[in-house]
């Protein structure tokens, strides 16, 4: 069975997660924009034309679905390139967008049309400050980087569960990841941000310096400004939960009721651990069953052996294949090959999310899924349902309204990640069907209203599903809106207008 667990390891990591640079499209103006900006940029700043290879790399996404188009992309080393770039692309009433590593697949980002790209990579900086309680993080840095680079430093914080995704924008989603039982969200570790707004201007953001904002960037910071840099609390490593448990089971579609019924009593429980993570997927293995999808179920405990009590039940249900090991924080992204070599991180692939935030699993609600799931056509078949059970313990402790963040009652994150390829736009409809049909299936039985974590968003969710049902929080997000970004230059990513 060892070759089913290496191949349930890539059916995950090849759809899962990835890169993204955005990308696009020449505006006439390309030529002069080199021509009038470069003098004013950084020394070691680019601009990059279509058709060169600087272009090539920083076009490239993850998703094919949201292509933003761009008459150029300038490659900023500064806060002042992206002052300068910022303003440039205002006197010529072009759309602007910056880019890191995220995964963004919005259909928001669509409506950039004949944009500057702004391509964060160089300003990928690591610094421990404050007698090693916090460190500064660049714009540009990715969320693998920060992992490996505060390991060797003997530190660690929240940090997301792909190495090739930007470390910042997850944040400024609120987050999340294999920490955040013992932390909290990544958003939640944010001391400072430097922004540079829609009209140019570079302002400190913290709680003693403009902190209505300081609010709104912790979960719909995207709407704001260009984060080129934060400062974000960082922790000591402790030596003896410096190793990872981490063992995999795979199921077929029978055992789902079993299968997430235990892990409805996990959710339940009150002495749940904050070092206990499941994480699943439904996927397609014909030579396992030639018609439904099976389950991959990882079980994470943050410590050298997982308690038995978790794996005990499992085993009893006699699984297909299982599998343990031990990995460290950076070895859990690789384990899911979510490395930034891995499967994962590919790209030229059209990618669609419908996420839905859980409080537990309806179980009619999951076996509902199962069978639409069965239903994809064989050029859907390379997509799988992915189902994340981080650890929410110190998520739940903070005050709700402490943050933008609305969804700190998550306790399970699940969505379809369809993928084919990306010049066969004639399965969007299709897959977008299926998407919406399985998004119902799980609200049906969920007792909730629709919840949409925003860093997954599709963006026809509606505007209460990604940023919060109570009243009071659009409301004071769109005046913030009005008093930080009133010309409404960052609208291309779910926009709060």
């Amino acid at each position: 069975m060892a070759s089913l667990l290496l191949w349930a390891t890539g059916a995950i990591s090849a759809t899962v997660l990835g890169i993204f640079s955005l990308g696009g499209g020449a505006g006439s103006g390309a030529a002069a924009l080199q021509k009038a900006l470069q003098p004013s940029l950084s020394a070691g700043a680019e601009i990059y034309l279509p058709g060169s290879e600087g272009f090539a790399r920083a076009d490239e996404r993850w998703s094919a679905n949201a292509k933003p188009q761009f008459a150029a992309i300038v490659g900023v080393r500064t806060e002042e390139d992206v002052r300068k770039t910022v303003l440039y692309a205002n006197e010529r009433k072009q759309p602007f967008l910056a880019i890191s590593g995220g995964h963004g697949q919005s259909a928001y980002l669509n409506g950039v049309k004949n944009g500057i790209g702004i391509w964060m990579g160089g300003m990928d900086g690591v610094e421990i400050v404050e007698g090693g309680k916090a460190a500064i993080m660049g714009g540009g840095v990715l969320n693998g980087d920060v992992i490996l680079r505060l390991w060797e430093q003997g530190k660690q914080t929240s940090t997301t569960g792909c190495d090739c995704v930007g470390f910042i924008a997850p944040v400024l989603g609120g987050g999340h990841g294999w920490m955040s039982g013992r932390y909290g969200l990544p958003a939640d570790q944010l001391l400072s941000a430097r922004m540079v707004l829609g009209n140019g201007t570079a302002i400190t953001v913290s709680d003693t310096e403009h902190p209505d904002l300081f609010w709104a960037l912790r979960g719909a910071g995207q709407n704001f400004g260009i984060a080129t840099e934060i400062k974000v609390k960082v922790y000591d490593r402790e030596p003896a939960l410096d190793q990872w448990s981490a063992t995999s089971f795979i199921y077929t579609h029978d055992k789902a009721e079993e299968v997430f019924g235990l892990m409805n009593e996990w959710i339940a429980a009150p002495d749940r651990p904050k070092e206990l993570i499941h994480y699943a997927v439904f996927a397609f293995n014909p030579e396992v069953d030639a018609e439904k999808p099976i389950i991959i179920l990882w079980i994470y405990y943050q410590g050298p052996t997982t308690p038995p009590q978790y794996t005990t039940p499992l085993h009893a249900l006699n699984p297909l294949a299982s599998e343990s090991k031990l990995t460290d924080l950076a070895g859990v992204n690789t384990h899911l090959m979510a490395n930034k070599e891995g499967i994962s991180c590919a790209k030229g692939y059209s990618r669609l999310f419908y996420p839905v935030s859980l409080l537990n699993y309806s179980l009619p609600g999951v076996r509902a899924v199962l069978d639409i799931f069965a239903e994809l056509p064989p050029s859907l078949r390379g997509s799988v349902l992915m189902l994340e059970g981080y650890a929410s313990n110190r998520i739940q402790e903070i005050p709700s309204d402490s943050t933008a963040f609305p969804d700190r009652e998550r306790e399970v994150l699940v969505s379809p990640i369809f993928t084919y390829g990306a010049g066969e736009r004639e399965l969007d409809g299709l897959a977008e069907g299926f998407g919406k049909r399985i998004r119902d299936a799980f609200l049906e039985g969920a007792k909730r209203k629709l919840v949409a974590y925003v860093n997954y968003a599709r963006g026809d969710e509606g505007l209460e599903a990604v940023y919060g049902y109570e009243g009071w929080r659009l409301e004071r997000l769109r005046g913030l809106k009005k008093k930080y970004d009133p010309e409404e230059r960052f609208n291309f990513f779910e926009p709060i207008v």
